[in-house]
């Protein structure tokens, strides 16, 4: 049976109601104008789906030329945790590489959408995560009021080179904590009303961290992680790496209030 095919096209009764809604649906004479977008410039009916999919498609294409090789593990990574058990809320492990592909660009999308206003807030806070420690339990980190700081204990640690480029644009740094609504909240209630934060993260946490600083009224910006290396991926985790340079050149242009670094 057709998708498109009703009770009346039958010659049947209508369904209760259902003469009411065909009155209030206008048709494209009557619709205002669409206040952002409208689907019906792209077609009519199924026509607008096959116009999506060929965007997914040819998006897909693109993203394969230029960063698949970057996600050649995922395929394999998937079929694993599809066969385990026990972590079935970790349904972040079960990312296809599609998805990856558009959360990565996601991530970049945000920045250029947030930038302006990350610009022009006055208190910049970056959001580090643990993975890239390299002392592990021998961390010399401290907990503050606002959070957990980096005390610089190892100069070849990615957190404590960050924290120190912090410093040198007026920025402060803290330690990732669960629940990212909870943690910007804590510090605008304290020494950062004006709260902008720069986010260092795996492609999947970075993009909902994103999210969540949108949610709670923080511009943000991100750095990627070059690969996972926690618990939440695998069995025998490893220290994480990142482009420090990447987080630098962010902290520069904000502090030149220019555009953001390319």
């Amino acid at each position: 049976m057709s998708l498109s095919a009703g009770a009346n096209d039958a010659g049947g009764a209508r369904a209760p109601g259902q003469g009411a809604y065909d009155a209030a649906v206008p048709t494209d004479r009557q619709s205002p104008a669409a206040p952002t977008y409208d689907l019906r410039e792209l077609g009519q009916g199924l026509a607008i789906y096959e116009r999506l999919d060929r965007l997914a498609d040819r998006f897909l294409e693109l993203a394969d030329r230029e960063v698949g090789p970057a996600f050649a593990r995922v395929p394999a990574f998937l079929a694993r945790t599809r066969a385990e058990a026990g972590r079935a809320g970790e349904y972040y492990r079960r990312t296809t590489r599609e998805r990856y592909l558009v959360e990565l660009l996601a991530c970049v999308v945000m920045s250029r959408q947030f930038w302006p206003e990350f610009a022009r807030r006055r208190d910049t806070v970056l959001i580090l995560p643990d993975c890239l420690c390299r002392q592990g339990s021998a961390c010399k980190r401290k907990r503050t009021r606002y959070g957990t700081r980096c005390t610089a204990c190892d100069p070849e640690c990615a957190i404590g080179r960050m924290t120190v480029a912090a410093a040198r644009h007026g920025a402060a740094a803290y330690f990732s904590d669960l629940g990212h609504e909870k943690q910007f909240r804590a510090l605008m209630r304290g020494r950062y009303p004006d709260l902008a934060v720069l986010g260092v993260a795996c492609i999947w946490m970075l993009a909902s961290g994103m999210r969540a600083a949108e949610q709670a009224g923080v511009p943000s910006q991100g750095v990627l992680l070059n690969y996972c290396g926690c618990e939440h991926w695998r069995d025998d985790p490893v220290v994480t790496d990142a482009v420090v340079e990447r987080v630098e050149a962010i902290l520069a242009a904000k502090a030149a209030a220019s555009a953001p670094p390319a």
